[in-house]
């Protein structure tokens, strides 16, 4: 929590706001310089910035916290996500993974190559939700990218937990085979977010000369495949992002 802007400010309430844990007898004043061991550097308050030498007292420390914003983002995988305590406002963002193009193709009658159509990019969901403090857990999981070496559908991303209604941006589906044109996969859909939930681009059609390329509104699609079972290009991953103020 930030410190008062005004009135009584105690060493105690710097080391409650900074540390450290159990506030040992003596930590001094000199010790909370700004960008040494407890104070970031950079922190400002109601009287400008902590110093980071020379002259420093209690009035430094006036409507000055602990707390730094930030972002991650995660681009595969899966895991839990602690919302950072001091966090007033959590935006996240996912987006789904994309897919792979479709193969291409040779046709003995016609003796045309044509490319496969390019797989749809992923969807994406936004949300905002007031983090009350942070502490909250979040649960999280990025689609992976379509491959025609594991699955041509690109793969869902998803976020849950008690803070949020589960927001999830499902992958694209890949690019088809066919002849004399190959359609492109559809876009993921995306469902959850509070602020946005938009769908992903559908892969470019394929032709007797040209490739489809890969829906590319979020995550980027594979392009189609060209001629003679050749496989499309695989898709890209999609990731999540948290950003907390």
């Amino acid at each position: 929590m930030t410190l008062p802007a005004s009135g009584p400010l105690s060493l105690n309430d710097i080391k409650g706001e900074f540390g450290p844990v159990g506030s040992p007898a003596n930590v001094a004043l000199g010790n909370y310089y700004a960008g040494g061991a407890y104070v970031p550097p950079g922190t400002s308050g109601t009287y400008g910035a902590v110093p980071s030498s020379g002259t420093i007292s209690i009035q430094n420390f006036y409507g000055t916290t602990a707390f730094t914003p930030g972002t991650v983002t995660y681009t595969s995988s899966s895991g839990v996500f602690t919302v950072p305590s001091g966090t007033v406002t959590l935006v996240i963002e996912i987006v789904g993974g994309a897919a792979a193009g479709g193969y291409g193709n040779y046709d003995l009658f016609a003796g045309q190559d044509y490319g496969g159509g390019g797989g749809g990019g992923g969807a994406k969901s936004n949300t905002s939700v007031a983090a009350s403090g942070g502490g909250q857990s979040l649960s999280w999981s990025v689609g992976a990218a379509g491959s025609w070496n594991t699955s041509a559908n690109g793969g869902s991303s998803s976020v849950s937990g008690g803070l949020i209604t589960t927001m999830t941006a499902g992958g694209g589906v890949a690019g088809s085979t066919g002849f004399p044109t190959a359609p492109g996969g559809a876009g993921g859909t995306a469902s959850g977010g509070n602020v946005s939930n938009d769908t992903g681009d559908s892969g470019g059609q394929g032709d007797n000369s040209t490739a489809g390329f890969g829906g590319s509104n979020y995550s980027q699609g594979g392009t189609g495949g060209y001629g003679d079972n050749v496989p499309g290009a695989d898709g890209d991953a999609g990731y999540v992002t948290f950003t907390w103020s």
